[in-house]
């Protein structure tokens, strides 16, 4: 059977059953073979280089209801070299609750290799709002999730930036940085070793700041915190990542802002159009943002951490979303080390 034969008939079948027929093949004889991939969007056949090893580790944010340990077992069974996972109740000012498999959790996390693993803070909290009453509520709710995400050997909590309400970005800014700084000094107290932080980009509703990149990463510097990149915010903002091409620019603009700053990727699909200031998330290949750019972005960006936040589906429909990534990434294991 010739190689391009062989495509053929892979095209035509579900990756369940390519999983099937390659069962048993050496992976020395399948370096250098293009494997198929159908895009979504425009219903044509592209190709990805199964010979270049893959950089960028990927995994997404699970639910932690029904406990820890289940969260463990799907990251698992889905195959996840990364996790996300929210401390507490986001939509609530309850403060975390100690966790008694914590330290199994820690445990399974270094036996299953995922890192970085990272919380997602609390959405009601607003370190940028003039309403003093709430920026001390932010600050307190936000060194409790750092001091309970280190408590879980989690690495990073990544917190939204926050809006203004009228002051304007300049001032805004000036309250993020001492809200972040005042938050981790909270956090030491705490406990001695809380989870780090890192800021997220915003869709630039409202008020809302750092929508702008140069400005998340000038509060990203002048408060020594990470960077959380989300694609789906990036794209509602105006960025560009329309194609291949588009999306290596992005990511080349993304490396000159942020350098070793940028800790993590929300990747996600945007729900809406691009400049919308919209927010909404799709699973990749279902949104705006076709395959070949997020083959770009991730070809630009190689080695950051990537966390999908998409729509939960069936079981099935999630591992795939993972494999897919995957193969946008590179199709082979990620590098040692």
């Amino acid at each position: 059977m010739t190689i391009s034969l062989l495509v053929s008939i892979l095209a035509t079948l579900p990756s369940s059953a390519i999983s099937g027929l390659l069962l048993g093949v050496s992976s020395s004889s399948l370096m250098g073979l293009y494997l198929p991939e159908r895009d979504v969007q425009a219903g044509t056949i592209s190709f990805v280089d199964s010979a270049e090893r893959r950089k960028n580790r990927v995994g997404r944010h699970l639910p932690t209801s029904g406990g820890l340990m289940r969260t463990l077992e799907r990251a698992k069974k889905m195959e996840l070299e990364a996790l996300q996972i929210f401390v507490s109740n986001p939509q609530s000012w309850a403060a975390p609750v100690e966790r008694s498999e914590a330290d199994d959790f820690v445990r399974g996390l270094r036996r299953l290799g995922i890192s970085p693993a990272v919380a997602h803070a609390k959405y009601l909290i607003n370190l940028s709002s003039r309403d003093e009453a709430l920026r001390e509520r932010s600050i307190r709710a936000l060194a409790f999730e750092m001091s309970a995400a280190g408590g879980l050997g989690l690495d990073l909590v990544v917190v939204h930036c926050g809006s203004h309400g009228g002051e304007g970005n300049e001032r805004a800014l000036e309250r993020l940085v001492e809200g972040l700084e005042r938050a981790r000094e909270e956090s030491l107290r705490l406990t001695p070793s809380p989870a780090g932080i890192a800021i997220e980009n915003s869709v630039g509703a409202g008020t809302q700041i750092c929508s702008s990149l140069p400005e998340l990463a000038l509060a990203a510097r002048r408060a020594h915190v990470g960077v959380c990149l989300d694609t789906a915010h990036a794209f509602a903002a105006g960025y560009d990542l329309s194609n291949a091409a588009a999306a290596d620019r992005l990511a080349g603009e993304v490396r000159g802002l942020f350098d070793d700053s940028l800790a993590l990727l929300h990747l996600n699909d945007a729900a809406n159009e691009r400049g919308s200031h919209r927010d909404g998330h799709r699973r990749i290949g279902e949104g705006r943002v076709p395959l070949e750019a997020w083959r770009g972005l991730l070809a630009g960006l190689p080695g950051v951490p990537v966390v999908m936040e998409t729509p939960y589906a069936t079981p099935e429909v999630d591992a795939g979303q993972v494999r897919l990534v995957k193969r946008l990434a590179g199709e082979l294991p990620k590098e040692p080390g």
